[in-house]
């Protein structure tokens, strides 16, 4: 939240600096003095949430807003069949819109009421801001799912492995695939979750605070739950799946640009390729978004990703061994690392785009 003053002295808040305007200028001044969250700066907010997610992990599902979130959604999914039980597509349409607006109403206002409470308490904010945008992303549980999944297919546990994959990582049915279809799974969920479980809640925390970083959590929950292309659900999803493609576009782009800069300074990955892959690929997928990462991760690790009768990202190649799974962590966290840091110099390039032009 910044302060914003006219030329008579009032203060206006807004969200992205302190902006002056003068009567001896034709047109306003933005001072952007420098990156502060509520008089904290955002920075160490970040990087504590990061340290309390990769120390504490995720807390109990029963004081995790995540779930509340889901819970919510069920309840008013729940309450569309009983309303409408014909599943009439313009009531399931309207319905799907009003479930957004709930939740952005809800958790955008709590998070907008506790900044306002704490904006004259700059430790207490930093204090609390931090497992507040923490519960906004998931890079533990992330990664350590798929650190599980691969310790179970070197130990030839194929078993165990799909059932991880599917309770952890993927909704689609995994009782057929083979040792290789699962790294797969694996590297898929990690490549397109670097965006859905981390850059865009930041991207969004740097835009509009607490409140941004939860409302894209509301609807990222929302479009996994309800967006679907079934009988049932596809009305009523599609709203919630139109707002998630629109909110990922920027975050995912910049995600998969990390993933090939990331490729040129990790061992045994190829940047060139991951370029050329993600370029060429990226419209494979059903998703507009996911199609950026996982192309320029299967670039990267040289193999082939698949989802049977879905889509194939990196045709020519060989459907990837456990080993490339290793590889993909490496790179995952090297991308993680530059993501944050792209967001960062995005956010401020932005504001100093901004300071310049207007």
């Amino acid at each position: 939240m910044i302060s914003f003053e006219m030329g008579n002295g009032i203060p206006v808040k807004l969200l992205t600096g302190t902006v002056f305007f003068n009567k001896k200028h034709k047109k306003s001044q933005f001072f952007i003095l420098r990156l502060w969250y509520k008089g904290v700066m955002i920075l160490p907010v970040i990087i504590l949430a990061v340290v309390i997610d990769l120390c504490l992990g995720e807390p109990p599902s029963s004081v995790h807003p995540t779930v509340w979130m889901g819970k919510q959604i069920g309840f008013l999914k729940k309450l569309s069949s009983k309303l409408n039980p014909r599943r009439l597509k313009a009531a399931d349409f309207i319905w799907g819109i009003l479930i957004v607006l709930s939740g952005i109403a809800l958790w955008g206002t709590i998070l907008f009421i506790f900044e306002e409470i704490f904006e004259n308490r700059p430790w207490f904010l930093l204090l609390l801001s931090a497992p507040l945008l923490k519960v906004s992303f998931s890079l533990r549980y992330l990664i350590f799912s798929a650190a599980e999944i691969r310790n179970a297919l070197n130990e030839g546990d194929l078993d165990r492995a799909r059932t991880q994959t599917a309770w952890h990582l993927v909704s689609r049915n995994t009782r057929e695939l083979d040792e290789k279809e699962i790294s797969s799974c694996v590297i898929e969920s990690l490549s397109e979750n670097i965006t859905d479980s981390f850059s865009s809640p930041l991207f969004y925390f740097l835009i509009a605070g607490l409140p941004g970083a939860w409302c894209y959590r509301f609807i990222n929950t929302s479009d996994a739950m309800i967006a679907y292309r079934t009988e049932t659900l596809e009305w009523l999803g599609k709203f919630t799946a139109w707002c998630d493609s629109l909110l990922n576009l920027i975050p995912a782009r910049l995600t998969g640009i990390m993933i090939c800069v990331g490729a040129f300074i990790t061992p045994g990955v190829s940047g060139k390729q991951a370029w050329r892959i993600m370029i060429r690929d990226r419209g494979n997928t059903e998703s507009p978004n996911a199609g950026w990462t996982m192309a320029a991760m299967a670039g990267a690790l040289s193999c082939r990703l698949e989802k049977r009768d879905c889509y194939v990202l990196g045709a020519g190649m060989e459907l990837p061994v456990p080993d490339r799974i290793d590889l993909c962590l490496r790179l995952t966290i090297c991308t993680l690392l530059l993501t944050l840091a792209g967001l960062i110099l995005f956010y401020g390039g932005a504001r100093w785009v901004l300071n310049t032009v207007v």
